[in-house]
């Protein structure tokens, strides 16, 4: 039995090193483990803190950001420690909707990091994160948002990884101690980290 496991454990290893979105998506919106948009799975320790980023990814107007909607959610609402908004950005509305504009435009990049999600590894249990459009969103559809310098009344929609509507799928887009995240983050549950799995073999 203990060699069946290993093997599954090299298996999944590896899958996960290759599961990397090569080419972030044109007007994307998601939150990744490291800024360049490239990590949505990560591991952690209980008792320990990860950084996440809420990233912009290859917008269509490169002119610099004047404002973005959005809302941040967790499988496990208490894991969400603290929002560091990047730039000199105001949210005018609550954690964890964001309305938040810039005195001075937020410069453009491949992958623009709008803000730092900072969370807590309390318990050893997956934790799935998401990004949602606001509660009053400003947009003509259900989407997160952003303004530009080029078009400042021009709320252009953003979209989910994967190809998601945000619709019909519940857009969990980044995942800690998820033991199905190799392929995408999974659909949230109440399950074991891989070293509760573990445990379970020694």
């Amino acid at each position: 039995m203990r060699t069946v496991l290993a093997v599954v454990l090299v298996c999944t290893g590896a899958a996960a090193a290759s599961a990397q979105p090569i080419d972030p998506q044109a007007n994307g919106i998601g939150i990744f483990f490291e800024p360049g948009a490239r990590e949505w799975c990560a591991t952690a320790d209980q008792g320990t803190q990860l950084t996440a980023y809420l990233c912009l990814t290859r917008a269509s107007d490169n002119s610099g950001f004047l404002s973005w909607e959005a809302r941040i959610e967790a499988s496990r609402p208490a894991a969400l420690a603290g929002f560091a908004i990047r730039g000199d950005g105001v949210n005018t509305s609550s954690a964890p909707d964001f309305a938040v504009s810039y005195g001075t435009p937020l410069p453009y990049q491949l992958s623009t990091v709008l803000m730092e999600i900072t969370i807590d590894v309390v318990w050893e249990w997956s934790i799935a994160l998401r990004v949602w459009h606001a509660d009053s969103p400003s947009g003509s559809v259900n989407l997160p948002v952003y303004t530009t310098t080029a078009e400042p009344s021009v709320y252009k929609s953003l979209q989910y990884p994967w190809g998601w509507d945000g619709i019909a799928v519940p857009n969990w887009m980044a995942s800690v101690n998820d033991p199905g995240c190799a392929g995408g983050p999974s659909v949230p549950a109440d399950g074991a980290s891989w070293s509760g799995v573990k445990a379970l073999y020694r």
